[in-house]
Formats: C-alpha cells, sequence, structure tokens
C-alpha cells in the first residue's frame, strides 16, 4: 500500500519548483519515523540508512534515493504502518490528521504553501514535534 508518492502531486505541481520539493513532506515524516524505529528492518539494510539516522542526508534525500520516490507499507514496521494508516487516513485526499498538523505546524496558508517549505533541520524540527505530539496521542488511545 503507497502513502504517498512523488507522481501523486503531479496534477496539481507548482510549475516553478523543483520536482523533489513534492518529496519534502514526505522526507519530514519518514525521517521522524526513523527516529521512533518505526521502520522497517528492510528499510534499515538500505544504502544511506546510517546517514539519514544521524541526519547526514534529509529524510526528503533517503525517499527520493532509497525509496523509490515514495513511501509506502515495506518501509515501516507493523507499529509505524498502524499509525502511518491512522494519520494519512483521510476520505479526499490521503493525508488525514498529517495534513493538517503540517500546515499548522509551519505556518502554512494554503495549498501552494505546500509545496514550498524549505527541507531545513528547522523545518524538521517543527515537525518532530508535531508528529510525535501525534503519535503519542494515537498511542495513548489504543486499547490495551
Amino acid at each position: 500500500m503507497h502513502y504517498d508518492h512523488i507522481s501523486f502531486h503531479e496534477d496539481h505541481y507548482p510549475a516553478d519548483l523543483p520536482a523533489e520539493n513534492a518529496l519534502h513532506h514526505m522526507g519530514f515524516y519518514y525521517a521522524w519515523a526513523v527516529s521512533q524505529n518505526l521502520h522497517s528492518a528492510a528499510a534499515a539494510t538500505l544504502p544511506q540508512f546510517a546517514d539519514l539516522q544521524t541526519g547526514a542526508i534529509s529524510g526528503a534525500e533517503f525517499v527520493q534515493n532509497q525509496l523509490n520516490g515514495g513511501i509506502d507499507d515495506t518501509c515501516f514496521n507493523e507499529l509505524g504502518n498502524h499509525f502511518t494508516q491512522y494519520y494519512y487516513a483521510d476520505e479526499e485526499d490521503g493525508y488525514g490528521n498529517f495534513l493538517a498538523d503540517y500546515f499548522v505546524a509551519l505556518g502554512l496558508q494554503c495549498d501552494d504553501d505546500f509545496y514550498r517549505v524549505a527541507n531545513t533541520p528547522d523545518n524538521q524540527t517543527k515537525l518532530n514535534t508535531v508528529f510525535q505530539a501525534a503519535f503519542d496521542t494515537w498511542k495513548g488511545s489504543l486499547k490495551p
């Protein structure tokens, strides 16, 4: 199951931006997931995985270079998939609470801003806080 892929963004992507900007949101999310050990064992064997863990490369670079431009169920362990299915779930756009949290955390005002977010450590830090809060709330709501 694909949660997100660069190809999902082709129809409404701003022509003035480089294609890799469509990977930023996926990369921020995946880098956070890796920091919480929500990645799959297979992902941990990929080249550049250690570089992602240490911050030598960004999540977007890892998604582009190692995950073929997208995140799917093979990228996450069981808990990671369970949370990602919840966090990305939405009837219309397929981004659910993830998208709302992304907009709020980064102060985005319109859909066009979504692709204009810079791939920076500062933005990663802002989003890590939001992703962690969402994960903690979700995990606390699970039945024992």
